[in-house]
C-alpha cells in the first residue's frame, strides 16, 4: 500500500508564486498520492530569527510534513521555520537572496537565473499549473499582453501596431487578448477599442483564476510580450505555437532576455515580424513539461 505524502504549501496569496509552487505538486500528484496543506504568510509568518530558532505556531491538528514547498521571497523565512520546526525538508522555488541559498535542502531556479550550487536545479523557465493542451486547434489562437517590468519599458503604439497585423495576417483565426496586472490602464483601453468579430477581449480583472488554463487548452497560436516570461513558458507548455510581440528591452544583456534570445536561437519561439506574422507555418514543438521533469527528480531525492 502506498502512503500518502503530506506536503505543507506556504504560500504568499501572489497568484504567479503560488502557481509555481502548485505546478510541481499536481505534477507529483500525478505520480504519489498527496495531501497539501496550504499555510498563508499573512496568518503564519516567521521571522528570520524565529526561522533560525525553529519556531513556528501552526494549527495544532495538522499532520506533519513529509516536504515543505513555497515560492516568493516573503515564504523564504516561514519555509525555514517550518523545515526547522518538524526537520522535514525544505524547496524554495525561484533563486534565493545570495547567503540564503544554504538553508534550503533544494533550490529550483530558472535556467536564466544562471547560479550553481550543489542543492540546485534548474528549470527551463518557471514551473506552472498548464498542462499539455488537449483540444488544440488552429482555428483559435490567443494574446497576452504584459506591461513594463524590470527588464523591459513599453511602447503602447508598439503593440497595438502588431495585435492589429497579426488580426490582418491571420483572418481565419478567432482571437482572444487578455492582459496582466502590469499591463497600463491605456494600454487595455487601446486594445480593447479593436474588439470585433475576430478578437474579444478579455482584461485580466474580469477573467477567473482557471481561465487562462482553459484557453491555453485550445488556442494553436499564442503570442506574448516578450516582458511576460512566465506567460511565455506557460505557453510552452500547452504544446501551441508560440510567438513573440516586441517591446523595448531595458537591456540586451539581462539574465531574462538572454533566456528569451536562447529560445528564439532553439526555434521554441518565434519573433513577430511585420511581414511574417502567421504562426501556422511554423511545426509545432513538443509541450515544455518541466514539472513532471522536476517532480520526478523530489520525488526520488525526498519521497521514496
Amino acid at each position: 500500500m502506498t502512503v500518502t505524502k503530506i506536503i505543507w504549501l506556504i504560500t504568499d496569496n501572489k497568484r504567479g508564486h503560488e502557481n509555481q509552487s502548485l505546478g510541481l505538486i499536481r505534477a507529483l500528484e500525478r505520480v504519489h498520492p498527496i495531501q497539501t496543506i496550504t499555510l498563508s504568510t499573512q496568518t503564519y509568518h516567521a521571522s528570520w530569527l524565529q526561522a533560525i530558532c525553529g519556531k513556528l505556531s501552526t494549527p495544532h491538528n495538522i499532520p506533519s510534513p513529509d516536504l515543505i514547498i513555497g515560492t516568493g521571497r516573503r515564504t523564504h523565512s516561514t519555509i525555514l521555520a517550518a523545515g526547522r520546526k518538524t526537520g522535514a525538508p525544505t524547496i524554495v522555488l525561484m533563486t534565493p537572496p545570495i547567503g540564503t541559498r544554504i538553508f534550503f535542502d533544494l533550490c529550483i531556479a530558472p535556467e536564466h537565473d544562471e547560479k550553481s550550487g550543489s542543492n540546485l536545479i534548474y528549470s527551463k523557465g518557471a514551473l506552472n499549473i498548464v498542462q499539455p493542451g488537449t483540444a488544440l486547434t488552429d482555428k483559435q489562437g490567443l494574446i497576452l499582453i504584459g506591461g513594463p517590468s524590470a527588464n523591459h519599458a513599453w511602447n503602447e503604439a508598439q503593440v497595438r501596431q502588431q495585435v492589429q497585423r497579426i488580426l490582418s495576417s491571420n483572418p481565419t483565426i478567432k482571437w482572444t487578448l487578455t492582459t496582466s496586472r502590469r499591463t497600463p490602464p491605456t494600454t487595455t483601453q487601446t486594445l480593447s477599442a479593436l474588439a470585433n468579430s475576430q478578437l474579444q477581449v478579455e482584461p485580466v480583472e474580469q477573467t477567473s483564476a482557471n481561465w487562462l488554463q482553459q484557453q491555453l487548452n485550445c488556442a494553436g497560436s499564442i503570442w506574448v510580450t516578450e516582458d511576460s516570461v512566465s506567460m511565455v513558458y506557460e505557453a510552452l507548455t500547452s504544446g501551441s505555437r508560440v510567438g513573440i510581440l516586441n517591446v523595448p528591452r531595458k537591456s540586451s544583456n539581462s539574465r531574462v532576455v538572454r533566456g528569451l534570445d536562447k529560445l528564439i536561437c532553439d526555434q521554441m519561439v518565434h519573433p513577430y515580424e511585420y511581414n511574417h506574422a502567421d504562426l501556422l507555418c511554423y511545426p509545432k514543438n513538443a509541450p515544455l513539461n518541466e514539472a513532471n521533469r522536476i517532480a520526478q527528480m523530489v520525488l526520488n531525492r525526498f519521497l521514496k
